[in-house]
């Protein structure tokens, strides 16, 4: 270990990952710290892989993605690993076993490996039909960037977050889009339940996209796949002669959190890496994690612990494992945990969808403003337990409603019970600014039209929705960006 200060590793080049080498840089900690990421490229903006077209003369490089650095601290304490695995760590020894076959040796660790993309079956590249894709990071889009053209037959798998937004980019591009989705009825069906799923559903035919769902969707996927992981083609397959005559095929349909490279280590690593609300690993004092790979207490439900795949949280969780890391060398005092409700952004054929709260812990939806058959016009729904709201969310092609949502984001409640219901402060998580800061502008009032319905009035129905918990965005079960 160097001499004259203390030698913080972290792994993961990720947004998560930089915040928190920052934040320990900002609090003046005497230290040194290195960043080890898989990839070659420095952190970049991922939101922004499915959200726009990039012209073909611009390359294949980091125009693909708005590089972010750390400002206003000493560049000489910061020093990037990049194209560099690590293969396993030694925790109670504090050793970091790497690709390149040596060793690093750290006095503090921030885990911030992040989550890889989950295939329907490994190791496939092309089959008989298909061009095979899944997007996680940048390299990943520049491939699937440069095959979509008008006229190209591109099919994918999902119905969350990045298949939605891909879906969207393939139409821009002109191409022919087909979206499976074999364990639900539509898209965001996971997140905000089955009525504004099917809204949705008929809101992406309506812009050219066949969607299948079901067994439909099923008899598509499975066999096919299966048949060319062995190398067989199913009955009657034919095999054409060159990859520019098959389909595109992308997968969106979750992902793995990277945590194989701790195993032996005495964590708990059965969804993601286990912390405390200060992003501390509980089995050791100089350990921390951070962003998509962290599992910690959710401050606004009781019990359990929760993994949220946004990106957002990452910028959050991120900071707040510098912060703590900092102080546990006495640097600034405790660190308070997370007090604020999730939310996220999205755009799919111009519409643009934002959900805050936990849609999840409702038992029934309302209506306050809008009409589901007429969502370029603006709907605003609010998620209730009982008489409590937990979540919302507004569906627009412009901002009419935007006031309107962000007055109702102010009604956020705790789950009662939780941690945020008994602490002292704002009860919409004492950070609502931030939580709506992407919120455009907008003018309150009802949508035009006189099939929407006024502010006000309320429809109630039942959400019979899978968990958010298990959307995409926050990461057990499938995935949503």
């Amino acid at each position: 270990m160097a001499d004259g200060g203390r030698v913080i590793g972290v792994v993961g080049s990720g947004i998560a990952g930089l915040r928190a080498a920052s934040a320990v840089l900002r609090s003046e900690v005497d230290a040194r710290i290195v960043i080890f990421g898989e990839e070659t490229h420095r952190t970049y903006n991922r939101p922004g892989l499915t959200k726009r077209r990039y012209p073909s003369s611009s390359g294949p490089g980091m125009t693909m993605a708005e590089s972010l650095t750390v400002d206003g601290v000493e560049k000489n304490a910061l020093t990037w690993r990049l194209g560099t695995r690590v293969e396993n760590a030694d925790l109670r020894d504090k050793v970091l076993h790497l690709s390149t076959g040596g060793t690093f040796e750290y006095d503090s660790l921030v885990i911030a490996a992040g989550v890889r993309a989950r295939p329907s079956v490994e190791g496939i590249g092309e089959c008989e039909f298909h061009t095979h894709r899944t997007l996680r990071g940048v390299d990943d889009a520049r491939h699937i960037h440069g095959e979509l053209h008008a006229g190209r037959k591109v099919t994918v798998v999902g119905a969350g977050f990045v298949a939605c937004e891909l879906a969207s980019l393939a139409g821009e591009y002109g191409c022919e889009v087909v979206m499976l989705e074999a364990r639900r009825r539509g898209p965001f069906e996971s997140l905000l339940g089955e009525r504004i799923s099917s809204a949705l559903g008929r809101w992406v035919v309506q812009h050219g996209v066949t969607l299948l769902t079901g067994d439909s969707a099923e008899e598509l996927l499975c066999d096919r796949l299966a048949a060319s992981a062995r190398g067989v083609g199913g009955p009657g397959a034919s095999n054409p002669e060159s990859s520019a005559e098959r389909s595109l095929l992308v997968e969106a349909i979750g992902s793995v959190p990277n945590v194989e490279w701790l195993r032996g280590n005495g964590l708990d690593l059965s969804d993601g890496v286990r912390v405390d609300e200060r992003m501390r690993v509980p089995e050791y004092d100089d350990v921390f994690a951070a962003g998509d790979v962290a599992r910690y207490p959710d401050p606004w439900r009781t019990g359990g612990l929760t993994r949220v795949e946004l990106w957002k949280n990452a910028i959050d969780t991120g900071d707040l494992a510098g912060r703590s890391l900092a102080s546990s060398l006495g640097h600034g005092s405790g660190e308070p945990g997370l007090r604020y409700f999730p939310s996220a952004t999205t755009e799919v054929f111009g519409l643009r969808i934002q959900v805050a709260g936990h849609p999840k812990d409702s038992d029934s939806m309302e209506i306050v403003c809008g009409d589901l058959d007429r969502l370029d016009h603006g709907v605003l729904v609010r998620f209730l337990r009982g008489s409590t709201m937990v979540g919302a969310a507004y569906l627009d092609k412009g901002a009419r409603l935007n006031r309107m949502y962000i007055e109702l984001l102010r009604s956020l409640k705790a789950v009662p019970g939780s941690r945020a219901d008994s602490a002292p402060g704002p009860r919409a998580g004492g950070r609502l600014g931030e939580a709506v800061a992407e919120l455009r502008p907008g003018r309150a009032g009802r949508p035009d039209g006189g099939a929407s319905r006024p502010a006000g009035t309320a429809v109630r129905t039942p959400t019979r929705s899978a968990p958010y918990g298990a959307s995409e965005r926050s990461g057990a079960a499938l995935p949503a960006n």
